[in-house]
């Protein structure tokens, strides 16, 4: 499968940025990556991209929008995935591997997933971890989750879309209800991919 590792960045995660982007060099699965940062200005672009380039990471994009920071965060998230979206269907990705920048994962977790999806032909994938604020409670979000091209298809993450729900909160809940509804499927793992570290300093 063509996968597209894509994930929204802010400067408020840069706690976790620079072990995380350790953690992608060493994926072992081949994999385009795409960063988009909706923090204030282009100075945090500029920190990213040095540390790309101290781990060697140099198949990768970084797209910056411009967005109030009076905004909400679930509102910066989802105009970020949108920005991904329309890069899954523009480059004929075969699927989006969300995966958040405060989560440590093994080499090998992407080429798990990937035929996982295939051998059960699931639209949505979800690598559950822990939550860092609640632990043990596990969690099901798009924290390490990979999507099929199909659901993007169907699917966007502004609200202006039509028959799209009416708030920025809770957009994780709404894709699934949906994939389901359109005769998707979807599968949460637990324990399967493991250790599983959710940063939170």
């Amino acid at each position: 499968m063509k996968i597209l590792i894509g994930t929204p960045i802010h400067q408020d995660k840069d706690y976790a940025m620079e072990k995380w982007l350790e953690n992608v060099s060493r994926l072992e699965y081949p994999a385009d990556f795409l960063m988009v940062d909706n923090s204030v200005g282009l100075d945090y672009v500029k920190k990213i991209k040095g540390h790309c380039k101290k781990y060697r990471i140099k198949q990768y994009q970084i797209k910056h929008i411009d967005i109030p920071q009076f905004q909400s965060t679930d509102e910066k998230i989802g105009r970020s995935r949108e920005v991904i979206r329309q890069e899954i269907l523009s480059g004929d990705y075969d699927a989006w591997f969300s995966w958040e920048s405060d989560q440590i994962i093994p080499a090998n977790s992407l080429d798990k997933l990937v035929k996982i999806m295939t051998a059960g032909n699931y639209a949505m994938v979800h690598l559950n971890s822990w939550s860092r604020n609640q632990s043990p409670s596990p969690i099901a979000d798009f924290g390490c989750c990979l999507i099929h091209r199909w659901c993007l298809e169907k699917y966007g993450f502004l609200l202006e879309y039509p028959d799209m729900r009416d708030c920025w909160h809770g957009g994780e809940t709404w894709l699934k209800k949906q994939v389901l509804k359109g005769g998707g499927s979807y599968i949460e793992i637990y324990g399967i991919i493991n250790p599983i570290y959710h940063l939170n300093q």
